[in-house]
Protein backbone atom coordinates (compact mmCIF):
# COMPACT_ATOMS: atom_id res chain seq x y z
CA UNK A 1 0.00 0.00 0.00
CA UNK A 2 1.29 3.40 -0.98
CA UNK A 3 1.38 6.66 0.94
CA UNK A 4 -1.33 8.97 -0.35
CA UNK A 5 -2.06 12.69 -0.42
CA UNK A 6 -5.29 14.48 -1.37
CA UNK A 7 -6.04 18.18 -1.85
CA UNK A 8 -9.63 19.35 -2.23
CA UNK A 9 -11.26 22.72 -2.90
CA UNK A 10 -14.78 23.19 -1.55
CA UNK A 11 -17.21 26.01 -0.93
CA UNK A 12 -18.00 26.80 2.68
CA UNK A 13 -19.37 29.50 4.93
CA UNK A 14 -17.94 30.32 8.38
CA UNK A 15 -17.53 26.69 9.41
CA UNK A 16 -15.34 27.25 12.45
CA UNK A 17 -16.32 29.87 15.05
CA UNK A 18 -13.84 31.64 17.29
CA UNK A 19 -14.27 33.55 20.55
CA UNK A 20 -17.07 36.06 21.06
CA UNK A 21 -16.23 39.75 20.63
CA UNK A 22 -17.89 42.25 22.98
CA UNK A 23 -20.13 39.53 24.34
CA UNK A 24 -22.65 39.22 21.52
CA UNK A 25 -20.57 39.10 18.32
CA UNK A 26 -19.61 35.58 17.23
CA UNK A 27 -16.37 35.78 15.27
CA UNK A 28 -14.74 33.41 12.77
CA UNK A 29 -11.14 32.22 12.75
CA UNK A 30 -8.98 34.51 10.62
CA UNK A 31 -5.42 34.95 9.35
CA UNK A 32 -3.75 38.08 8.04
CA UNK A 33 -1.61 38.09 4.87
CA UNK A 34 -0.35 41.46 3.82
CA UNK A 35 -3.31 43.83 3.74
CA UNK A 36 -5.86 41.03 3.29
CA UNK A 37 -7.70 38.85 5.81
CA UNK A 38 -8.56 35.20 5.16
CA UNK A 39 -10.83 32.95 7.19
CA UNK A 40 -9.84 29.37 8.00
CA UNK A 41 -11.09 26.15 9.51
CA UNK A 42 -8.74 24.55 12.03
CA UNK A 43 -7.15 21.14 11.66
CA UNK A 44 -9.01 20.01 14.79
CA UNK A 45 -12.37 20.96 13.25
CA UNK A 46 -11.60 19.10 9.99
CA UNK A 47 -10.53 16.07 12.05
CA UNK A 48 -13.84 16.23 13.95
CA UNK A 49 -15.88 16.43 10.74
CA UNK A 50 -13.96 13.56 9.11
CA UNK A 51 -14.35 11.28 12.13
CA UNK A 52 -18.09 12.01 12.40
CA UNK A 53 -18.42 11.09 8.72
CA UNK A 54 -16.61 7.78 9.27
CA UNK A 55 -18.88 7.02 12.23
CA UNK A 56 -22.06 7.66 10.24
CA UNK A 57 -20.96 6.13 6.92
CA UNK A 58 -18.95 3.11 8.09
CA UNK A 59 -20.00 2.62 11.75
CA UNK A 60 -16.59 3.43 13.19
CA UNK A 61 -16.77 2.95 16.97
CA UNK A 62 -16.35 5.97 19.24
CA UNK A 63 -13.37 5.46 21.54
CA UNK A 64 -14.06 6.07 25.22
CA UNK A 65 -11.96 8.57 27.14
CA UNK A 66 -10.69 8.66 30.69
CA UNK A 67 -9.62 11.47 32.99
CA UNK A 68 -6.47 11.68 35.07
CA UNK A 69 -6.42 14.85 37.11
CA UNK A 70 -7.21 17.56 34.60
CA UNK A 71 -6.16 15.46 31.58
CA UNK A 72 -8.82 13.99 29.28
CA UNK A 73 -7.38 11.26 27.08
CA UNK A 74 -8.29 8.11 25.19
CA UNK A 75 -8.59 5.08 27.47
CA UNK A 76 -5.69 2.76 26.53
CA UNK A 77 -6.68 0.32 29.24
CA UNK A 78 -9.55 -0.73 26.94
CA UNK A 79 -8.56 0.30 23.41
CA UNK A 80 -5.67 -0.05 20.98
CA UNK A 81 -5.24 0.39 17.20
CA UNK A 82 -6.66 -3.09 16.56
CA UNK A 83 -9.97 -2.39 18.30
CA UNK A 84 -10.14 1.36 17.60
CA UNK A 85 -9.71 2.67 14.04
CA UNK A 86 -9.87 6.17 15.56
CA UNK A 87 -6.64 5.58 17.52
CA UNK A 88 -5.11 4.01 14.43
CA UNK A 89 -5.84 6.95 12.11
CA UNK A 90 -5.67 10.01 14.35
CA UNK A 91 -3.02 9.05 16.93
CA UNK A 92 -3.08 9.78 20.67
CA UNK A 93 -1.16 10.67 23.81
CA UNK A 94 -1.73 8.69 27.00
CA UNK A 95 -0.12 10.06 30.15
CA UNK A 96 1.11 7.52 32.68
CA UNK A 97 2.90 10.00 34.92
CA UNK A 98 3.82 13.67 34.64
CA UNK A 99 7.10 12.77 32.99
CA UNK A 100 6.02 9.66 31.11
CA UNK A 101 3.48 8.98 28.35
CA UNK A 102 2.60 6.60 25.54
CA UNK A 103 2.34 8.60 22.34
CA UNK A 104 1.60 7.83 18.71
CA UNK A 105 1.85 10.36 15.91
CA UNK A 106 -1.17 10.32 13.62
CA UNK A 107 -0.69 8.54 10.27
CA UNK A 108 -3.19 11.09 8.94
CA UNK A 109 -1.93 14.63 8.44
CA UNK A 110 -4.40 17.49 7.91
CA UNK A 111 -3.70 21.11 6.97
CA UNK A 112 -5.82 24.09 7.91
CA UNK A 113 -8.61 24.77 5.42
CA UNK A 114 -7.81 28.35 4.39
CA UNK A 115 -10.15 30.51 2.31
CA UNK A 116 -9.09 31.32 -1.25
CA UNK A 117 -11.03 34.58 -1.21
CA UNK A 118 -10.36 37.41 1.27
CA UNK A 119 -12.73 38.16 4.13
CA UNK A 120 -14.40 41.53 3.57
CA UNK A 121 -15.85 42.03 7.04
CA UNK A 122 -19.35 40.63 6.44
CA UNK A 123 -21.47 40.57 9.59
CA UNK A 124 -25.12 39.54 10.00
CA UNK A 125 -27.66 40.44 12.69
CA UNK A 126 -29.72 37.61 14.22
CA UNK A 127 -32.40 37.34 16.91
CA UNK A 128 -34.74 34.67 18.24
CA UNK A 129 -37.88 36.27 16.76
CA UNK A 130 -39.84 33.02 16.35
CA UNK A 131 -39.60 32.02 20.01
CA UNK A 132 -40.34 35.58 21.13
CA UNK A 133 -43.44 35.65 18.90
CA UNK A 134 -44.68 32.39 20.41
CA UNK A 135 -44.10 33.70 23.93
CA UNK A 136 -46.05 36.91 23.25
CA UNK A 137 -48.98 34.91 21.82
CA UNK A 138 -48.99 32.83 25.02
CA UNK A 139 -49.13 36.01 27.12
CA UNK A 140 -45.48 35.89 28.22
CA UNK A 141 -43.33 38.99 28.62
CA UNK A 142 -40.82 37.89 25.96
CA UNK A 143 -38.16 40.10 24.39
CA UNK A 144 -35.62 39.26 21.63
CA UNK A 145 -32.02 38.35 22.40
CA UNK A 146 -30.17 39.88 19.43
CA UNK A 147 -26.62 38.90 18.43
CA UNK A 148 -24.23 39.37 15.51
CA UNK A 149 -22.17 36.84 13.57
CA UNK A 150 -19.26 37.33 11.24
CA UNK A 151 -19.96 35.49 7.99
CA UNK A 152 -17.74 34.53 5.07
CA UNK A 153 -18.77 32.61 1.93
CA UNK A 154 -15.67 31.43 0.10
CA UNK A 155 -13.82 28.59 -1.60
CA UNK A 156 -11.49 26.77 0.81
CA UNK A 157 -8.49 24.52 0.22
CA UNK A 158 -7.47 21.65 2.52
CA UNK A 159 -5.05 18.74 2.16
CA UNK A 160 -4.78 15.30 3.73
CA UNK A 161 -1.81 12.91 3.81
CA UNK A 162 -1.74 9.30 5.00
CA UNK A 163 1.49 7.56 6.01
CA UNK A 164 0.66 3.91 5.32
CA UNK A 165 3.85 2.74 7.04
CA UNK A 166 2.41 4.05 10.33
CA UNK A 167 -1.20 3.05 9.63
CA UNK A 168 -2.00 -0.30 11.23
CA UNK A 169 1.20 -0.48 13.32
CA UNK A 170 1.85 0.65 16.88
CA UNK A 171 4.15 -0.16 19.77
CA UNK A 172 4.21 0.58 23.47
CA UNK A 173 7.58 0.57 25.24
CA UNK A 174 8.06 0.53 29.02
CA UNK A 175 11.52 0.93 30.56
CA UNK A 176 12.46 -1.78 33.06
CA UNK A 177 13.84 0.66 35.64
CA UNK A 178 12.20 3.99 36.41
CA UNK A 179 14.01 6.62 38.46
CA UNK A 180 11.57 8.64 40.58
CA UNK A 181 12.98 11.81 42.14
CA UNK A 182 11.92 12.68 45.64
CA UNK A 183 9.61 15.65 46.23
CA UNK A 184 10.09 18.10 49.05
CA UNK A 185 7.32 17.88 51.66
CA UNK A 186 6.66 20.01 54.69
CA UNK A 187 7.01 18.24 58.03
CA UNK A 188 3.61 17.94 59.69
CA UNK A 189 5.18 18.64 63.10
CA UNK A 190 6.93 21.80 61.98
CA UNK A 191 5.68 23.66 58.89
CA UNK A 192 8.92 25.62 58.63
CA UNK A 193 11.09 22.53 58.36
CA UNK A 194 11.35 20.60 55.12
CA UNK A 195 12.59 17.12 54.42
CA UNK A 196 13.31 15.33 51.18
CA UNK A 197 11.75 12.02 50.26
CA UNK A 198 14.42 9.50 49.31
CA UNK A 199 14.84 8.77 45.64
CA UNK A 200 13.27 5.46 44.69
CA UNK A 201 14.08 3.17 41.77
CA UNK A 202 11.03 1.28 40.57
CA UNK A 203 11.50 -2.04 38.82
CA UNK A 204 8.79 -2.84 36.28
CA UNK A 205 7.58 -6.35 35.60
CA UNK A 206 5.13 -7.71 33.09
CA UNK A 207 2.18 -9.79 34.31
CA UNK A 208 0.22 -11.73 31.68
CA UNK A 209 -3.35 -12.91 32.05
CA UNK A 210 -5.47 -14.73 29.48
CA UNK A 211 -6.83 -11.51 27.96
CA UNK A 212 -4.94 -8.80 29.86
CA UNK A 213 -1.43 -7.54 30.45
CA UNK A 214 -0.33 -5.56 33.47
CA UNK A 215 2.82 -3.51 34.13
CA UNK A 216 3.62 -3.51 37.85
CA UNK A 217 6.18 -1.38 39.66
CA UNK A 218 8.18 -2.50 42.70
CA UNK A 219 10.85 -0.73 44.69
CA UNK A 220 14.25 -2.35 44.99
CA UNK A 221 13.43 -3.63 48.47
CA UNK A 222 10.03 -4.87 47.28
CA UNK A 223 8.11 -2.90 49.93
CA UNK A 224 6.03 -0.81 47.50
CA UNK A 225 4.07 -2.22 44.59
CA UNK A 226 1.50 -0.65 42.31
CA UNK A 227 -0.01 -1.19 38.87
CA UNK A 228 1.47 1.40 36.54
CA UNK A 229 -0.53 0.30 33.50
CA UNK A 230 -2.92 -2.40 32.37
CA UNK A 231 -4.65 -3.20 29.11
CA UNK A 232 -7.45 -5.64 28.27
CA UNK A 233 -7.86 -7.42 24.94
CA UNK A 234 -11.13 -8.63 23.36
CA UNK A 235 -9.45 -11.99 22.73
CA UNK A 236 -6.90 -14.00 24.61
CA UNK A 237 -3.26 -13.02 24.20
CA UNK A 238 -2.38 -16.43 22.73
CA UNK A 239 -5.08 -16.07 20.05
CA UNK A 240 -3.78 -12.62 19.08
CA UNK A 241 -0.22 -13.93 18.91
CA UNK A 242 -1.28 -16.79 16.63
CA UNK A 243 -2.85 -14.22 14.29
CA UNK A 244 0.36 -12.14 14.51
CA UNK A 245 -1.64 -9.09 15.63
CA UNK A 246 0.37 -8.86 18.84
CA UNK A 247 4.09 -9.24 19.61
CA UNK A 248 5.38 -8.96 23.19
CA UNK A 249 9.10 -8.62 23.91
CA UNK A 250 10.31 -8.76 27.49
CA UNK A 251 14.02 -8.36 28.27
CA UNK A 252 16.26 -6.82 30.92
CA UNK A 253 15.96 -3.26 29.62
CA UNK A 254 12.39 -2.87 28.37
CA UNK A 255 8.94 -4.30 27.87
CA UNK A 256 7.69 -3.80 24.29
CA UNK A 257 4.20 -4.55 22.99
CA UNK A 258 3.71 -4.31 19.23
CA UNK A 259 0.34 -4.21 17.46
CA UNK A 260 0.00 -5.18 13.79
CA UNK A 261 -3.32 -4.72 11.99
CA UNK A 262 -4.05 -7.42 9.36
CA UNK A 263 -3.54 -6.17 5.79
CA UNK A 264 -7.17 -6.63 4.73
CA UNK A 265 -8.39 -4.57 7.69
CA UNK A 266 -5.78 -1.92 6.95
CA UNK A 267 -6.92 -1.70 3.32
CA UNK A 268 -10.54 -1.42 4.43
CA UNK A 269 -9.82 1.49 6.78
CA UNK A 270 -7.70 3.30 4.19
CA UNK A 271 -10.37 2.95 1.50
CA UNK A 272 -13.09 4.18 3.87
CA UNK A 273 -11.09 7.31 4.72
CA UNK A 274 -10.41 8.08 1.06
CA UNK A 275 -14.05 7.60 0.09
CA UNK A 276 -15.22 9.82 2.95
CA UNK A 277 -12.98 12.68 1.79
CA UNK A 278 -13.91 12.22 -1.87
CA UNK A 279 -17.68 12.13 -1.29
CA UNK A 280 -17.87 14.91 1.31
CA UNK A 281 -17.70 15.33 5.08
CA UNK A 282 -20.62 15.55 7.50
CA UNK A 283 -20.31 18.84 9.34
CA UNK A 284 -22.56 21.11 11.37
CA UNK A 285 -21.58 24.32 13.13
CA UNK A 286 -23.79 26.89 14.83
CA UNK A 287 -26.77 24.79 13.82
CA UNK A 288 -25.96 25.01 10.10
CA UNK A 289 -25.27 22.08 7.79
CA UNK A 290 -22.05 22.77 5.89
CA UNK A 291 -20.68 21.64 2.55
CA UNK A 292 -17.17 20.21 2.79
CA UNK A 293 -17.78 18.51 -0.55
CA UNK A 294 -15.00 18.59 -3.17
CA UNK A 295 -15.67 20.78 -6.20
CA UNK A 296 -12.09 20.05 -7.25
CA UNK A 297 -9.85 17.24 -6.04
CA UNK A 298 -6.42 15.85 -6.82
CA UNK A 299 -5.05 12.71 -5.14
CA UNK A 300 -1.96 10.61 -5.67
CA UNK A 301 0.18 7.83 -4.33
CA UNK A 302 3.44 9.40 -3.16
CA UNK A 303 6.89 8.28 -2.07
CA UNK A 304 6.85 10.77 0.82
CA UNK A 305 3.63 11.43 2.79
CA UNK A 306 3.64 15.19 2.25
CA UNK A 307 0.83 17.51 1.01
CA UNK A 308 2.73 18.13 -2.23
CA UNK A 309 -0.21 19.63 -4.16
CA UNK A 310 -1.30 22.12 -1.52
CA UNK A 311 0.97 25.10 -2.29
CA UNK A 312 0.42 24.99 -6.05
CA UNK A 313 -3.37 25.14 -6.26
CA UNK A 314 -5.41 28.33 -6.30
CA UNK A 315 -8.46 29.75 -8.07
CA UNK A 316 -8.79 32.61 -10.52
CA UNK A 317 -11.94 34.62 -11.16
CA UNK A 318 -13.28 36.08 -14.39
CA UNK A 319 -16.57 37.81 -13.63
CA UNK A 320 -18.82 35.16 -12.11
CA UNK A 321 -16.69 32.28 -13.41
CA UNK A 322 -14.02 30.55 -11.36
CA UNK A 323 -11.35 28.09 -12.42
CA UNK A 324 -8.56 26.14 -10.75
CA UNK A 325 -4.97 27.06 -11.54
CA UNK A 326 -1.76 25.20 -10.69
CA UNK A 327 -2.47 21.67 -11.94
CA UNK A 328 0.51 21.75 -14.31
CA UNK A 329 2.86 22.52 -11.41
CA UNK A 330 1.30 19.73 -9.30
CA UNK A 331 2.07 17.09 -11.94
CA UNK A 332 5.76 18.04 -12.06
CA UNK A 333 6.42 16.94 -8.46
CA UNK A 334 8.91 14.09 -8.20
CA UNK A 335 7.23 12.29 -5.27
CA UNK A 336 4.24 11.21 -7.42
CA UNK A 337 3.85 7.47 -8.01
CA UNK A 338 1.77 6.39 -11.02
CA UNK A 339 -1.11 8.55 -12.24
CA UNK A 340 -2.77 11.09 -9.92
CA UNK A 341 -6.56 11.18 -9.75
CA UNK A 342 -8.06 14.52 -10.83
CA UNK A 343 -11.72 15.51 -10.49
CA UNK A 344 -13.28 18.87 -11.27
CA UNK A 345 -16.90 20.03 -11.56
CA UNK A 346 -19.10 22.30 -13.65
CA UNK A 347 -18.73 25.03 -11.05
CA UNK A 348 -14.98 24.73 -10.66
CA UNK A 349 -13.04 23.47 -13.66
CA UNK A 350 -9.36 23.21 -14.47
CA UNK A 351 -8.47 24.32 -18.00
CA UNK A 352 -5.19 22.40 -17.71
CA UNK A 353 -6.91 19.07 -17.10
CA UNK A 354 -7.58 18.45 -20.81
CA UNK A 355 -3.88 18.87 -21.59
CA UNK A 356 -2.84 15.98 -19.31
CA UNK A 357 -5.39 13.23 -20.07
CA UNK A 358 -2.60 10.66 -20.52
CA UNK A 359 -0.90 11.59 -17.24
CA UNK A 360 -3.93 11.55 -14.94
CA UNK A 361 -6.63 9.10 -13.84
CA UNK A 362 -10.26 10.22 -13.82
CA UNK A 363 -11.87 6.96 -12.64
CA UNK A 364 -11.88 6.82 -8.84
CA UNK A 365 -12.21 3.02 -8.51
CA UNK A 366 -9.34 2.44 -10.94
CA UNK A 367 -7.20 4.92 -9.01
CA UNK A 368 -7.91 3.29 -5.62
CA UNK A 369 -7.33 -0.28 -6.77
CA UNK A 370 -4.43 0.31 -9.15
CA UNK A 371 -2.35 2.97 -7.44
CA UNK A 372 -3.19 2.85 -3.71
CA UNK A 373 -4.34 -0.57 -2.49
CA UNK A 374 -2.45 -2.75 -4.97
Amino acid sequence: MKNVTLTIIFEGSALNRDENIAGNISSIKKLQRGSKTFSFISRAAIRHYLFNTLVKAFNWPITEVTTSGEVVQFDLSKYDIITSPELDLFGYMYTLEKENAITRKAPLGITKAISLEPYEGDMVFYANHDLVSRGIKQGENATPNPFNREEHLSFYKVSFTIDTDKLGRDEWVFARKVEKKGNKKKDKDDNEKEKDNKEKTLIRELIKYDNKIEIREKTLDGKEENTAFEHSFPESISDLKSKKELIIEDDEEKIKIEFILPDEKKKERLEQVLNAIKNGLYSKSSGEANTIIPLFMIASAVKVPSPIFHPYLDISRNGNNFKVVGLRDCLLNGWIIGKPFVMDSERLKSDEKESFTEKIETNWENFINEYILK
